[in-house]
């Protein structure tokens, strides 16, 4: 062949490969027409309505780099919405199907994964919806703040398409805190996990035979709790060892830390391993949700867990019980940072609890109040008056709508309600950490019973704490000063960021899985939604009936008031 002859036939392998491209792209906008979906348009639009995931009867490398991708990731299963879409891809992939209808399905299942990953499943327009009406039920400011995960589907797919792998992609977008990968590798483990309900058991205590006793053997070896037990798994026996391995199962699950086999037991022996995969995958949802920045010296404190643990780094520095909000009062979710801590606090008591708690004691009795210090003032500021509660008239105020003109406050003393120590992050909940003369609630195993801030069990244990790391805290001055009334307040130098979390399923410090009850039925509520904040797509076919896609609630974020000044306004649940 002579080299004209040669360039002739370049010249045309050229040609038909861009008419082949023209082709191709014509077909994938006479497809796009039909999609309602703006994303779909948007994904093709931005890269020139060039095939992204298949080409010539094959995928693409890209193409084949996400279904890996899909392949590796081993949370995917039936229980999610993408699943059906997933598996009629990969149908598709098997049969040899590789035409524009397998294009478009790639783009919807890229949508719907990264939707997943990045996102989660949670609807939380839905779920604000329900913590506004809980405001209005209970006349009270409940909170639940979320921070938007910081990544765009749209601009990852364009970093790929650019040369950027999957593989890095991915690994970046999932959250580092709270033990997030930990707990993703339990919800794979329990994917895979099956085991036999117990059924109707009496209750069984150690040394009891009942036939269920190898069924909860058998379930305890599963989770990891029976350990170095030598009895054979088919024992009916209730011994010493598997006493023990009852015991730890209990601790993880929030029960009595006993070894009684009770009701409340047999309800979690009784539940499926799909009960506790969608509460893992619930909480995986939050934690993306969740403050993705952590600081080395940091406070998060777990609501349904009822415990404060403070971190350096990785190492836990000291941890306690906490008794939390009530379920009409629930303690907020949100993130802030304490600055101050006051010693032997004046409780200024809220309207609220006034009206509610106070006022028919009032009408009966108005000095009610003297032997618990808690005395009426004209104002909250040092100059305020004491004012008689003799010359109120309280009944007017009985019916909750009026304005009381006046401010009850509780002295220092061992009988405040703030116990001994308080400690400030400012705000717009007015709830805060502190101590109380209560301690017996402390061996409670559920522990709601505040009006929202959270009590708790060490506080000078804590103040020893905070003083590693803020050299303006003399804890030996302190420790006198807490032995009289006199109040101190200390502007930590070091601010230590806090926050209040709502975790039912999470993974201890050392590794292990732990399941709460939901305090304040907030697994209930998203649950109703979960899985349907997304558009769904049917394939290349225009769907009326399809509901546009719900934006994601705007935060509720920070509305930081830090007060520097010693007449911290001291109200508060």
């Amino acid at each position: 062949m002579t080299k004209k002859a040669i360039r002739i036939f370049s010249l045309s392998l050229v040609a038909g490969s861009i008419l082949n491209a023209n082709v191709a792209k014509d077909e994938l906008k006479n497809h796009l027409k039909d999609i309602e979906a703006s994303y779909i348009k948007k994904i093709y639009s931005n890269n020139a309505y060039d095939p992204i995931w298949v080409e010539d009867n094959s995928l693409s490398p890209l193409g084949k780099e996400f279904i890996n991708q899909l392949k590796n990731d081993k949370t995917i299963a039936y229980d999610l919405p993408f699943y059906k879409l997933y598996k009629s891809v990969l149908k598709d992939i098997n049969n040899k199907k590789f035409n524009t209808n397998l294009e478009i399905k790639l783009s919807n299942l890229y949508n719907q994964y990264m939707h997943y990953l990045i996102e989660g499943e949670i609807d939380w327009k839905d779920f604000m919806n329900y913590i506004q009406n809980l405001r209005k039920k209970y006349d009270y400011k409940v909170g639940y703040e979320i921070k938007k995960p910081p990544y765009s589907s749209a601009k990852i797919l364009q970093n790929a398409i650019l040369g950027e792998t999957f593989g890095d992609i991915f690994s970046q977008v999932e959250p580092k805190r709270f033990r997030y990968h930990q707990l993703k590798e339990y919800l794979v483990k329990f994917l895979h996990m099956h085991w036999q309900k117990v059924g109707k058991i009496p209750t069984l205590r150690v040394g009891a035979s009942n036939p269920a006793i190898a069924k909860i053997r058998e379930r305890l070896k599963l989770e990891g709790d029976l350990q170095g037990c030598n009895q054979s798994i088919d024992s009916n026996i209730y011994d010493n060892c598997l006493a023990k391995a009852v015991k730890r199962f209990k601790i993880r699950h929030g029960l009595k830390p006993n070894t009684i086999i009770d009701r409340r037991t047999r309800l979690e022996f009784n539940r499926s391993p799909m009960y506790y995969v969608k509460k893992m995958r619930l909480n995986l949802d939050r934690i993306k949700w969740s403050n993705r920045k952590e600081e080395k010296v940091r406070i998060e404190l777990n609501i349904p867990s009822f415990r404060l643990y403070l971190y350096d780094g990785n190492e836990l520095v000291t941890t306690m019980r906490v008794v939390t909000g009530k379920p009409d009062h629930p303690t907020p979710v949100f993130s802030d940072t304490m600055t101050t801590v006051v010693v032997n606090p004046y409780w200024r008591i809220p309207e609220s609890i006034v009206k509610k708690e106070m006022i028919k004691h009032l009408i009966k009795n108005p000095h009610y109040y003297d032997r618990q210090h808690k005395f009426l003032y004209d104002g909250w500021g040092p100059n305020a008056k004491k004012i008689d509660p003799a010359t109120v008239d309280w009944a007017k105020y009985k019916d909750n709508k009026k304005h009381i003109p006046y401010h009850f406050m509780q002295e220092p003393g061992f009988t405040n309600a703030l116990g001994k120590i308080k400690f400030l992050f400012p705000n717009k909940y007015s709830v805060y950490i502190h101590d109380t003369p209560s301690k017996r609630l402390f061996f409670r195993t559920k522990r709601a019973f505040s009006h929202g801030c959270m009590r708790i069990q060490k506080p000078r244990e804590l103040l020893e704490a905070l003083a590693l790391y803020n050299s303006n805290i003399n804890v030996d001055k302190v420790m006198k000063i807490l032995g009289t009334n006199k109040r101190k307040v200390i502007a930590l130098r070091k601010w230590i960021p806090v926050d209040i979390t709502y975790f039912t399923a999470y993974v201890d410090s050392y590794g292990y899985l732990h399941f709460r009850d939901d305090i304040y039925g907030y697994d209930r509520a998203m649950l109703k939604s979960y899985g349907k904040s997304k558009s769904k797509i049917k394939d290349n076919k225009k769907d009326k009936n399809q509901k546009k896609k719900p934006k994601h609630s705007k935060k509720i974020y920070k509305n930081k008031d830090i007060i520097k000044d010693k007449n911290i306004i001291e109200i508060g649940y």
